[in-house]
């Protein structure tokens, strides 16, 4: 019988315990969230040096930019500052409308250009600001003949790239060059038929202003439009391509 009372005794206590810890997790479970929503955007656009937009892929595999948030410190050293990346769209402009207000280091990163001034560009965003940022690419990639459908069904086009330099960075070795064709606009590496788009082929330095022809299989739909651009590759870390613009080639 007294076992059983002590029992009876440390369950009432168990059950006392868990109504307690209930009521607490309730009570901040209820409690207002009183932080602030983000209140400010930035947009801007990637130039090369001739004031040109960067042509790029869509979404993350393309660059990004390095925001750092200064101003969540307070100056303080010790505190670790979490980077937050920003995608750029394919036609080189980028937009985040959901920012804290506040002191960021801003960085181009991850692109197929020489690397950024590893300062960044300190930024004070608040409300709506805009900012454009200059980068160096590493080629410039031209049509030398626009895409165009051949007699057999197929898309062909002649390219030329140029190397870039900047002072103290060494230029990394060309890589690759491919013909990206989709039935989307949002053409590039990370978004092209593999079945129309012809294999990679290797470039040397060498080939620096010569004209190179690239021809696609036989295309699989007739009564389309097709998505074309051609990407220039070079042997760095990331091994993002340099791009032509989009071009639109309509099968009949």
């Amino acid at each position: 019988m007294v076992i059983n009372l002590m029992i009876i005794s440390n369950m009432k206590r168990v059950i006392y315990i868990l109504f307690l810890v209930a009521l607490v997790s309730g009570f901040y479970s209820c409690q207002t969230d009183d932080y602030k929503a983000p209140d400010a955007q930035i947009s801007g656009r990637i130039l090369d040096p001739n004031g040109n937009l960067l042509e790029t892929e869509q979404g993350s595999s393309s660059m990004r930019i390095r925001m750092d948030e200064l101003s969540w410190a307070h100056g303080d050293s010790t505190i670790a500052i979490i980077p937050t990346y920003l995608n750029v769209h394919q036609d080189g402009t980028y937009i985040n409308t959901k920012l804290f207000s506040g002191q960021y280091r801003m960085t181009p990163i991850e692109g197929a250009f020489f690397p950024y001034d590893a300062a960044g560009e300190i930024m004070d965003i608040k409300g709506s600001v805009t900012k454009d940022f200059t980068v160096i690419p590493y080629l410039n990639v031209s049509w030398v003949s626009e895409p165009s459908l051949t007699s057999d069904n197929k898309i062909t086009c002649s390219i030329q790239f140029t190397r870039n330099a900047k002072d103290g960075v060494a230029m990394p070795d060309l890589s690759n060059t491919r013909l990206f064709i989709s039935t989307t606009q949002y053409v590039g590496n990370n978004n092209y038929d593999s079945q129309m788009s012809p294999a990679i082929v290797n470039l040397t330095n060498t080939q620096e202003g010569t004209t190179i022809t690239l021809t696609s299989s036989a295309l699989k739909y007739t009564g389309d439009t097709y998505y074309v651009r051609v990407g220039v590759c070079c042997n760095d870390s990331y091994k993002k391509y340099n791009y032509t613009d989009i071009k639109q080639v309509k099968v009949p």
